[in-house]
C-alpha cells in the first residue's frame, strides 16, 4: 500500500501556478519572436539611411554595410536558427543589439527609457488609488444621497475614458489654448537630463499633463470597486456595533471602513502596477514622453525587432509577475483557494 504524501496546499497552488507562468511565457516568446517578423519591409532600412544621412553615399560601401548589419543580425539565417539565437542569447541575459540605435544594446536602451515611465506611472496609479478609494468610501458612506450620486455618475464617465483620450483634451485645453504647459515632450529640447533645480522644474512642467490624464482617469474604477466593497462592509455586524453601539465619530468610521475594505484593492493595485508598463505605452505616444513607451513606438516603425521583442519580454514578464503574486496573495488570504485548487 502506497502512503500518501502530505503537501502543504498553499506550496503545491505556488507550484503549479508557476508552471503556468513559465508555460505562458514559454508561448508569449514564441510569439514575440515570430509576430514583428511578419510585418513587411525592410528592417535594417532606417539604419542604412541613418548612414547616408552621416554622409555614406557609395552604393559599395552602402551595400557592405548591409551585408555586416545582416550577418550581425543574423536576418540572412532561416528563422528556425534565429530562434534558437535569440532563446540562447535571452538565456545570458542578453536581449541583443537595437537596429535602430546600432550599436547600442537593447538591455541599455530599457535601462535608459524605463524609469522614466516608472517615474511617471508609480506616482500617477498610487495617487489614484489612495484618493479614489478614499472617495469611494465617503460615497458608500452616503449611500442614495446626493454625493452618493454625484461621485458614481463622476466615476462611471471617467473609468469608460481612456488615459491617452484625457491627455489630448488636455493638451488642446491646456497647452494649445491657454499655453500653460507644453504640447510634449519630457524636457526642452536642447536640455540634458540632470539633477539640477532648472532640470526638475523643467521636467515637471511637462511632467504634469501625462500625469494627470492617467491619475483622473484611474479614479473611476479605484472608487467604484471602493464604493461595492464598502457597501458590503457596512452590512456586517462588527460595522453596525462600530456605528450604533460604540458611536464613532463619522471621521473614525470612515478610516476605519477603508482599511476594512482595503485588502481587496491593494491586490488590485500590484496587479495595475504590474500593467502600467504596458498600459503606459499610447500615453506616452500622445505626450511624445520619452519612456518605454515612446521607444516601443519607434521600434515598430523602424522594424527593430530585437528593440521590439526586447520590451514585449519586459512587458509580459512584468504581467505574468504581478498576476502570480496576485493569485499567491489570494491563496495566502483565503485558505479555499489553495485547497480547492489541490483537491484538499
Amino acid at each position: 500500500m502506497v502512503a500518501k504524501i502530505n503537501v502543504n496546499p498553499f506550496i503545491a497552488y505556488a507550484l503549479k501556478r508557476f508552471g503556468m507562468m513559465v508555460l505562458t511565457f514559454s508561448v508569449a516568446l514564441f510569439l514575440i519572436f515570430i509576430l514583428p517578423r511578419m510585418i513587411p519591409g525592410n528592417p535594417l532600412a532606417s539604419t542604412i539611411f541613418r548612414l547616408t544621412q552621416g554622409g555614406i553615399t557609395s552604393p559599395e560601401q552602402l551595400k557592405a554595410t548591409e551585408q555586416i548589419l545582416l550577418e550581425t543580425f543574423k536576418l540572412h539565417e532561416p528563422l528556425h536558427i534565429q530562434f534558437v539565437d535569440f532563446i540562447s542569447k535571452l538565456i545570458h541575459g542578453d536581449l541583443g543589439t537595437s537596429i535602430l540605435f546600432y550599436p547600442l544594446s537593447v538591455a541599455n536602451l530599457i535601462a535608459l527609457y524605463l524609469p522614466w515611465t516608472l517615474l511617471l506611472m508609480i506616482p500617477a496609479v498610487s495617487l489614484s488609488w489612495f484618493v479614489g478609494n478614499y472617495i469611494g468610501v465617503i460615497a458608500a458612506m452616503n449611500r442614495n444621497k446626493f454625493v452618493d450620486k454625484v461621485v458614481l455618475t463622476i466615476f462611471m464617465v471617467l473609468q469608460g475614458i481612456p488615459p491617452y483620450v484625457l491627455g489630448m483634451y488636455l493638451i488642446l485645453l491646456l497647452a494649445v489654448y491657454i499655453l500653460i504647459f507644453p504640447t510634449g515632450g519630457g524636457w526642452p529640447p536642447g536640455m540634458v537630463p540632470r539633477l539640477s533645480a532648472e532640470f526638475v522644474l523643467a521636467y515637471l512642467k511637462h511632467y504634469i499633463l501625462p500625469f494627470l490624464s492617467i491619475f483622473i482617469t484611474s479614479l473611476g474604477g479605484w472608487g467604484l470597486s471602493m464604493r461595492s466593497i464598502a457597501v458590503q462592509e457596512l452590512a456586517s455586524d462588527y460595522m453596525e456595533y462600530a456605528i450604533r453601539g460604540v458611536g464613532l465619530s463619522q471621521k473614525k468610521v470612515v478610516n476605519y471602513l477603508f482599511k476594512c475594505s482595503a485588502l481587496p484593492q491593494i491586490v488590485g493595485l500590484a496587479i495595475v502596477l504590474g500593467w502600467s508598463v504596458a498600459g503606459s505605452v499610447i500615453t506616452e505616444i500622445v505626450f511624445s514622453y520619452p519612456g518605454i513607451g515612446m521607444i516601443f513606438w519607434r521600434g515598430i516603425n523602424a522594424q527593430d525587432y530585437p528593440l521590439i521583442q526586447g520590451i514585449f519580454i519586459i512587458i509580459i514578464a512584468t504581467l505574468l509577475l504581478a498576476n502570480y503574486i496576485s493569485e499567491l496573495l489570494f491563496a495566502y488570504i483565503d485558505p479555499r483557494v489553495r485547497y480547492a485548487y489541490v483537491g484538499v
